[in-house]
């Protein structure tokens, strides 16, 4: 008895919790049957993601919706995110100690002969909001309307998107179409580096230009679901957008190396040469989305596959598992996520002095446009507390490899890995009420 009243005072604290998000005063009864602030469905969740040797994530996160007599849906959700450690910062492993300046401008850091180089300054802390409401036009079509804005050390975002969905065929057939734009504002500590120019020792002055620059983003998405037959509906989309403005990483540089012997070369003020990324500012993207969700007796099973390609020579395929073993009150769900992509046209994991020479317009040594795979594997476990609310854990684990020793590599460079192989475990709650 006394822990049915224990989870009875927690669910009540949480609905207050939730209500306050909502705007709601604290005068607002968490057990009101009636009223805009009862009826809320909410989740509470908080992840712990974690990379071997690198950057680590800690997030909690609130979703409330509600379903109002109209059988419009209200939905708000709230993300905190803070994250510490160290990242790759595009430079190639060495044979000798390189030394790098801070994004500041002010101090630097060091990476021993061989290792990939990290800047272990990496932190940030981003808080999100976003809201969404899906009401009806008539019977057999509805809006989604949504809006996000979020926040980061050195990023600011916002952005709104509609879509209209239409049933037909016994609403056995859905088409859809969607809109969606974001505007992007990035402000990188020390501003904004010189695309192609030269990293500085620290206290010396540094190629910079403005403190800031923008980016926008527009999309649009066309897809159709159809239930095949009571125990299978599958699912397409097509998706374009574009991007223009700002697309450099102002934090990531690109080693230049002998054309021999794979050495550094030495730099105006440091012993290396590394020279600031330059990316296009603009990217176009097309992509190709296809599910089926097939139920056996009280299992479930999904299945989706991902294509995508962009005007900056890049190709993916991602290809994800699911299935859903349902027990009286709790519930088994494996994952397993495969991705694999091209590397962008102006990739090069270090570029050679006679290269840097004529090197341009474009250059990036970011593993993000490398040539890549990666894989996740997961459980997630959901079970009901004695009041009958929703419980889940997902645990996963991600590998992420490339080409360590490419054919390409100079020198020196053969006796290293090349690509940052990554390693990185998650784990999640959700308590929903």
């Amino acid at each position: 008895m006394q822990l049915n009243n224990k989870h009875k005072n927690i669910r009540n604290l949480l609905k207050t919790a939730t209500g306050c998000l909502l705007g709601a005063s604290g005068a607002v009864n968490a057990d009101s049957t009636t009223g805009f602030f009862s009826g809320w469905q909410t989740d509470i969740a908080g992840l712990v993601y974690s990379e071997v040797d690198r950057v680590s994530a800690w997030e909690p996160l609130i979703n409330t919706r509600k379903t109002f007599d109209d059988d419009s849906v209200l939905g708000f959700k709230l993300v905190l995110d803070v994250l510490t450690g160290a990242s790759p910062n595009g430079a190639s492993p060495s044979d000798q100690l390189q030394t790098f300046t801070r994004p500041s401008g002010s101090g630097g850091y060091q990476t021993q002969p061989g290792e990939i180089p990290l800047d272990d300054t990496f932190h940030d802390t981003r808080v999100s909001f976003s809201a969404n409401y899906e009401h009806g036009l008539g019977r057999v079509n509805k809006m989604i309307w949504g809006a996000n804005i979020s926040k980061e050390y050195d990023f600011f975002s916002t952005g709104l998107s509609a879509l209209y969905v239409h049933d037909l065929n016994k609403r056995n057939t859905s088409l859809s179409i969607g809109i969606s734009g974001e505007y992007n504002v990035i402000t990188p500590e020390g501003g904004l580096a010189l695309p192609l120019s030269q990293m500085q020792a620290s206290g010396a002055l540094q190629n910079r230009a403005d403190s800031s620059d923008t980016r926008f983003l527009g999309e649009v998405l066309a897809g159709i679901s159809q239930v095949i037959n009571r125990h299978t509906i599958i699912a397409f989309n097509y998706g374009y957008s574009q991007s223009n403005g700002y697309h450099n990483d102002p934090y990531k540089v690109v080693s230049v190396v002998d054309d021999v012997s794979g050495s550094l070369v030495p730099g105006d003020t440091l012993a290396g040469t590394y020279l600031y990324e330059s990316r296009p500012e603009q990217r176009s993207k097309h992509s190709l989305y296809s599910k089926i969700k097939r139920a056996f007796g009280d299992d479930s099973a999904d299945i989706s596959y991902r294509y995508m390609r962009d005007d900056w020579g890049i190709h993916s395929h991602t290809l994800n598992l699911t299935y859903r073993s349902n027990f009286s009150s709790w519930y088994v769900q494996p994952h397993f996520r495969y991705y694999m992509q091209d590397a962008a046209d102006f990739y090069r994991h270090s570029i050679s002095e006679s290269e840097a020479a004529a090197i341009g317009p474009y250059l990036s040594a970011d593993y993000r446009l490398a040539e890549m795979w990666s894989s996740t594997i997961g459980l997630k476990v959901g079970f009901k507390t004695p009041d009958g609310n929703q419980n889940s854990v997902r645990l996963e684990y991600y590998h992420q490899d490339g080409e360590q020793s490419p054919s390409n590599a100079i020198g020196v460079q053969k006796n290293y890995d090349m690509f940052p192989t990554l390693d990185a475990f998650v784990v999640q709650y959700t308590y929903s009420f």
